[in-house]
């Protein structure tokens, strides 16, 4: 699947370079490669490609002007996250989630600034709680490499004060990494072209942020709530997935997949990817024939009370199938408004922009 789609890509790359011009200045970045103990910095500054070689004895003297989304020396921390391969979490006092940024990284700033997520600083100010972004920082946005460097170091302060950030693929996410552009926005377009390299060849396995994404799950179970981007389908129990089996899934055989490799012989690995699979499914909001009782055989079988999803927009955070199953995409892509959602001590409830709450 990527290599076909790339191959694509790669085609109307070509006819690109050297007759795209963009109309206006514009700046990207930073995308960091590694180079063994050194990292190559590339961004984009009024059109004009830029790059330095960073190692751990100079990268103190590249001064950013972004430093509250991208600071180096989190390049250089030696932070490792132990919770890799890790899907189920218990007796978590403090979650928050929201899902679909989208590029939206004002925001998104915004929005956890007020909750009480961050600090005035953009650092970590939610203890030893758990915030779970439910898919989707990539695409249709302007501000993509923003969100993901800020998460990216979120991470490393959440661990340090006894929280955890869970950033789970979505569909996205996953496209980007297979090669699919589809909602790819313009600028990054241009970026390609200054690179002269495939946007998702930007984030491959030898990029740092690459590397970052292709650690994240697809889905996982924090106290007795799952936490999916599409939805769990009652075929994924049909097909006899689990948990585990889905994320190793996805990053062993999906994501870097080539024509050779199994997903284009084997159905059931294909299916995962699919409106059936767990970063497509829409079926608790779409599916006039989907009821409770079959909602309930899902639970079951993944031995949780809810499931928190995102995915299907909506105006605001909300419920449906008796607070089985809540919904955290509220439309923050539209760049106007959003929601979070928050589980403290088992009672969810919901912070609004101004970090009002309700009840759920």
């Amino acid at each position: 699947m990527k290599k076909i789609l790339s191959l694509l890509a790669i085609g109307s790359l070509f006819i690109m370079y050297g007759s795209f011009v963009s109309e206006t200045p514009f700046s990207d970045g930073p995308y960091v490669f590694n180079k063994g103990k050194k990292r190559l910095v590339q961004w984009v500054e009024d059109s004009m490609a830029k790059k330095k070689m960073l190692s751990p004895k100079n990268y103190s003297k590249f001064k950013s002007k972004d430093e509250k989304y991208f600071n180096p020396k989190y390049l250089f921390s030696g932070y490792t996250n132990e919770d890799i391969g890790t899907f189920e979490f218990d007796e978590v006092e403090k979650i928050a989630a929201l899902s679909d940024i989208h590029g939206q990284y004002d925001l998104f700033i915004e929005i956890l600034r007020n909750n009480g997520i961050i600090d005035d600083q953009n650092q970590w100010a939610f203890g030893e709680g758990h915030f779970v972004i439910v898919g989707d920082i990539f695409d249709r946005g302007d501000k993509v490499q923003e969100c993901l460097w800020f998460v990216y170091q979120l991470e490393q302060q959440a661990a340090k004060s006894g929280g955890k950030v869970h950033y789970l693929l979505g569909n996205h996410e996953v496209m980007v990494l297979t090669g699919d552009l589809r909602y790819v926005h313009d600028k990054y377009l241009q970026t390609e072209q200054l690179f002269q390299m495939p946007y998702w060849q930007i984030f491959g396995p030898e990029s740092e942020l690459g590397k970052w994404l292709r650690t994240k799950p697809v889905t996982i179970r924090i106290n007795d709530i799952q936490f999916v981007h599409g939805g769990l389908s009652p075929a994924l129990t049909v097909s006899k997935f689990n948990a585990a089996e889905i994320n190793n899934t996805f990053w062993n055989k999906i994501i870097d997949a080539t024509p050779q490799d199994s997903i284009y012989n084997d159905p059931r690995i294909k299916f995962l990817n699919k409106s059936q699979g767990p970063i497509w499914y829409r079926g608790y909001f779409r599916d006039d024939n989907f009821n409770e009782s079959q909602l309930d055989t899902v639970l079951d079988y993944f031995g949780v009370e809810r499931i928190v999803v995102g995915h299907t927009s909506q105006d605001r955070v909300l419920s449906v199938f008796n607070d089985k199953v809540i919904v955290v995409d509220s439309s923050i892509k539209l760049g106007e408004s959003g929601e979070i959602l928050f589980v403290e001590s088992g009672e969810p409830s919901i912070g609004n922009i101004m970090g009002d709450r309700r009840k759920l």
